[in-house]
């Protein structure tokens, strides 16, 4: 029959009545850990994954300074038409194609309108706008030009689109450039309205309902982060 030792460091007497090597002993306590800091390395390496994941899925918003300019009635060489403009001031390029327009305005008589612009939009022309812009022509409701630009890069034959419309993959805003409406080609010897407008705010009755002096909110979204880059009540002019 065996004694009990007491050392620590020395065999002894486990606690099941069995005799038990130092070495023994030891090994349980040891695994214990190294599992432990498997586990532990595991799990470090599948929170820092994901976080990973999460931060290349989350686009970052570009930073960009515009102004958004909306007249009742511009003066276009001899005549005037309601018309918008939004001008890149300085910052990031930004794809035409990854923006949202809203308007809201609320007309003399309470009313509440919404427009939005999304994508690449046209308008046609009408008989008593330009001899180029007739209603079998197209326009982009906005495009990127100065104001004065020809005729010639603005009108299509077709809704399928031009590399300077809004909304269309090729139509990158600057910083320097214009967006415009085409209130330039709406010039006639009668009075005529601006179809963009007319777009962008729907049902309201030009020029009575949309006098200087009003306001619209105008807010412009970046649609892939989802982040809102401008966002202002615009006084009409």
């Amino acid at each position: 029959m065996g004694f009990r030792n007491w050392r620590s460091n020395t065999p002894g007497w486990g606690t099941d009545g069995m005799w038990v090597r130092l070495d023994e002993r030891a090994v349980s306590p040891v695994v214990g850990v190294m599992l432990m800091l498997v586990i532990t390395v595991m799990i470090a390496a599948i929170v820092s994954a994901a976080a990973g994941g999460l931060s290349e899925k989350e686009k970052k918003a570009p930073g960009a300074i515009l102004e958004v300019s909306i007249y009742a009635a511009k003066e276009y060489n001899g005549f005037t038409m309601p018309s918008m403009t939004v001008r890149h001031v300085s910052g990031d390029a930004l794809q035409t194609k990854d923006l949202q327009i809203t308007t809201y305005y609320r007309t003399p008589s309470e009313q509440i309108v919404k427009g939005s612009l999304s994508g690449q939009a046209a308008v046609t022309g009408n008989d008593i706008c330009t001899s180029a812009f007739k209603a079998d022509k197209y326009c982009g409701v906005l495009f990127i030009s100065d104001e004065e630009y020809e005729e010639k890069d603005m009108i299509r034959d077709s809704d399928s689109g031009y590399k300077n419309w809004f909304g269309n993959p090729s139509a990158t805003f600057h910083p320097g450039d214009v967006l415009a409406t085409p209130a330039q080609l709406c010039r006639a010897s009668g009075p005529t309205n601006n179809p963009s407008m007319e777009y962008l705010f729907p049902g309201v009755n030009f020029p009575a309902d949309f006098p200087a002096g009003s306001v619209v909110t105008v807010r412009i979204f970046h649609t892939p982060s989802g982040q809102i880059i401008y966002d202002k009540d615009v006084l009409v002019t």
